[in-house]
C-alpha cells in the first residue's frame, strides 16, 4: 500500500503543468500595526498575523523573509521566526528585494522556477491626492511603489501578492474607517484586474466588503481574512488532495468559510486574480515531512480547530460528513484539536498515532459581534459542490481531479518528529466457537494492548483472552480456555478505519466439575483478525472477526483445533 501512494504521488507531479521539484518558492511577509493617520488606531494583530504567516509559510516549505514590529505581548510569545526578523522599513523592504532578487538570478542559472509570495497585513488608506498605500513603519507603499519597487524587480517566474490591509479597533473590530466610495475604488485599484493584466505573471488574493472593512477578532488574535487564507493554505483548501493549493482552491475554501458570517455591519468577500499566464499556477506546493493531523472520510465531527498551548488559533477547517482532511501543523510541542462540543490535548509525539480522540468540552460565548463570528465563521464546509458553483461563477479555472488521491496519515517518508503515539488498552468481550467442539459456543472477556511501531501504519502489543464454555450447567461443569499472545497488526491502511493482526503465543485448556480439575498448560494458540476501528454513542470500538488453531492435547492425543468467532472491544 505504501508503494502504491508513493507511486500515486510520483504520477500526480509528472502530470502537474510545471515541473514543481524544480521550483523554488520564497516569501516576503509584511506587517505593520501602525498608521501615519492620527484618525486611525492602530491595530492589535497585525503583528500577530505576520508571525503566524510566516511560521505557516516555513510549514509548508517555503523560504520566508519577515519584516515585522512586534509589541510586547507578540515578543514574550517567543516565536523563533521573530529572531531574524525585522522592522518593516522602506530600507528593510529594499535589502529584502535584493535578496530575493539575487537569489531568483542562482536559481534561474541553475534551472530552477521562483515563485514569491508577497504578504502584507496593515493599514490601508489614501493620501490626500487619492492615492492608495499600505503603511510601512516609517514610509508608504503606493501602487506604484508596490509595483515598480517590489514585484517587478523580483525577476521572479510568478508573484503571489495576498493583502490583508484594512483597520481595526475593539475586541471585534472593524479594519476601516467612514465608508467612502472613492477611497475604496482607490484602494481595490491597488491590486484589480486591470493592474495585473499587463502583468501575466503576477496574482493577487484580497479579501473587501460593502464598506471596506474586514475585521479582527481577538478570540483567535488575528485578522480573519488572515486566519482563514493561512487555514486554506495548510490544507484546509486541498480539494483534491494532491498537496499543492491553487487559486481557485483557495478562493473557494475563503469564500466558504466566511459563507455563513451574519450579523455583522458589512459581509466579506474574497477577490482571486490567478496569473493569467498560468491559471492554475499553485500557491504552494507539497509541503515536506513535519506535524500534521488526518481526519478520515466520517469522521463524526465537521466544524475543527487547532490551537497551541497558549491558545494561539492555529487553523480551522469545516469539513463535509464523508470528505477526507489532511491539516499541517506550525511547529509546536502541544496542540488542541477542539470541534464546537469536543477537544483532544495532543502532544508533537502523538501526532503519528492516528485521528486524536476528542472528549466533551465546555462552550463561553461573549457578545453579540462574536456569536456571529463564532456560528458563522467556517459554518460553509468547501466541499465539491460549492467548488464547482463558486469556481464557474466568478471565472476561476479549476483543478484537475482525474489524479487526485488521499495519502495516508504518514504520507512519503516519515517525519523525524513523529514518533510513536500513545499505548491504548482495551477491554473486549467475545464468542466464538467452543474448544474441541464440546458446545455451540464459548464466551468470555479479554484484555488488549496495543502501541504503533515505528513504522507507519505498523502497530504491536500483547492480547489476553478467557472464555468459558457450560457444558452441564446444573452439574457445575465447565470448559476454560485461557490464552496470551504477542500481537503485530496492520492500523488503518490507505487511511481508512480497518485494521488486522496477527496473533501468537500460549494458552490453557482446562476442565473443572465439582471435586474434578484437569489441564493442559502447554497449548500452543494463533490467530488472524481482521476488522473496523470507530465511534459509536461517542465510545471508541474496536469490532473484529477472528479465525485460529490451537495445538491440544486431550486423552493422550494431539490435534488441532479451530477456533473462530467474533469480539467487540472498547478502546481506552
Amino acid at each position: 500500500m505504501k508503494k502504491l501512494e508513493v507511486l500515486l504521488g510520483a504520477a500526480l507531479l509528472m502530470a502537474a503543468p510545471e515541473a514543481f521539484a524544480d521550483t523554488v518558492r520564497r516569501a516576503l511577509v509584511i506587517a505593520h500595526n501602525g498608521s501615519d493617520d492620527p484618525a486611525l488606531a492602530p491595530l492589535r494583530y497585525a503583528d500577530d498575523d505576520g508571525v503566524l504567516w510566516a511560521e505557516t509559510l516555513k510549514r509548508l516549505g517555503v523560504e520566508t523573509t519577515l519584516l515585522v514590529d512586534p509589541d510586547e505581548p507578540t515578543r514574550k510569545g517567543g516565536s523563533l521566526v521573530l529572531k531574524s526578523a525585522q522592522a518593516p522599513t522602506r530600507a528593510a523592504v529594499e535589502q529584502a528585494v535584493k535578496r530575493l532578487q539575487a537569489a531568483t538570478l542562482a536559481d534561474h542559472a541553475a534551472g530552477r522556477q521562483t515563485d514569491v509570495l508577497i504578504v502584507y497585513v496593515g493599514h490601508g488608506n489614501t493620501d490626500d491626492a487619492g492615492r492608495a498605500y499600505f503603511t510601512l513603519a516609517d514610509a508608504r507603499l503606493d501602487r506604484g511603489s508596490l509595483y515598480s519597487e517590489l514585484v517587478d524587480p523580483l525577476g521572479a517566474d510568478y508573484v503571489h501578492v495576498i493583502a490583508d490591509a484594512c483597520r481595526a479597533s475593539g475586541v471585534v473590530g472593524s479594519r476601516g474607517g467612514t465608508p467612502d466610495a472613492a477611497v475604496l475604488a482607490e484602494l481595490r485599484g491597488v491590486l484589480a484586474r486591470e493592474q495585473l493584466a499587463s502583468r501575466p505573471h503576477v496574482g493577487a488574493l484580497f479579501a473587501e466588503s460593502e464598506d471596506g472593512e474586514t475585521h479582527e477578532w481577538s478570540r483567535i488574535r488575528a485578522g480573519v481574512f488572515s486566519h482563514v487564507a493561512r487555514s486554506g493554505l495548510l490544507g484546509g483548501a486541498d480539494i483534491n488532495g494532491d498537496g499543492q493549493v491553487e487559486y481557485s482552491e483557495l478562493a473557494a475554501f475563503v469564500a466558504a468559510s466566511l459563507h455563513g458570517v451574519k450579523g455583522m455591519p458589512a459581509r466579506l468577500s474574497v477577490n482571486a486574480f490567478a496569473p493569467t499566464a498560468e491559471p492554475r499556477r499553485p500557491l504552494v506546493g507539497p509541503a515536506p515531512e513535519g506535524p500534521r493531523v488526518t481526519f478520515p472520510a466520517g469522521f463524526e465531527y465537521a466544524r475543527l480547530s487547532v490551537e497551541d498551548a497558549a491558545g494561539q488559533r492555529l487553523v480551522d477547517v469545516r469539513r463535509s460528513p464523508q470528505q477526507w482532511t489532511q491539516i499541517l501543523l506550525p511547529l509546536r510541542d502541544v496542540y488542541w484539536v477542539r470541534a464546537p462540543d469536543a477537544e483532544a490535548r495532543v502532544t508533537l509525539a502523538q501526532l503519528s498515532s492516528g485521528t486524536p480522540e476528542l472528549r466533551p468540552r465546555e462552550l463561553q460565548e461573549r457578545g453579540p459581534a462574536e456569536e456571529a463570528l463564532r456560528r458563522g465563521l467556517f459554518a460553509v464546509p468547501l466541499d465539491r459542490s460549492f467548488y464547482d458553483e463558486y469556481v464557474a461563477a466568478v471565472g476561476l479555472v479549476p483543478v484537475d481531479f482525474s489524479h487526485s488521491f488521499q495519502p495516508s496519515v504518514s504520507s512519503g517518508a516519515r517525519s523525524p518528529l513523529a514518533v510513536a503515539g500513545p499505548s491504548q488498552l482495551e477491554l473486549g468481550l467475545g464468542a466464538g466457537r467452543s474448544p474441541l467442539g464440546l458446545a455451540k459456543f464459548a464466551a468470555g472477556p479479554s484484555l488488549s494492548w496495543r502501541t504503533p511501531s515505528s513504522m507507519d501504519l505498523l502497530y504491536y502489543g500483547v492480547r489476553g483472552a478467557y472464555g468459558v464454555t457450560p457444558l452441564a450447567a446444573r452439574d457445575g461443569i465447565r470448559l476454560h480456555r485461557f490464552t496470551v499472545e504477542g500481537l503485530v497488526g496492520l492500523d488503518r491502511p490507505a487511511n481508512t478505519p480497518l485494521f488486522a493482526e496477527v496473533g501468537l503465543g500460549w494458552g490453557m485448556l482446562g476442565l473443572t466439575a465439582p471435586g474434578f480439575r484437569q489441564a493442559d498448560p502447554a497449548l500452543l494458540t494463533g490467530h488472524v483478525a481482521a476488522g473496523v476501528t470507530g465511534r459509536f454513542a461517542g465510545m471508541p470500538l474496536r469490532l473484529s472477526a477472528q479465525v485460529g488453531l490451537d495445538r491440544v492435547t486431550a486423552n493422550g492425543q494431539t490435534v488441532m483445533d479451530g477456533q473462530y468467532g467474533l469480539e467487540i472491544s472498547l478502546r481506552r
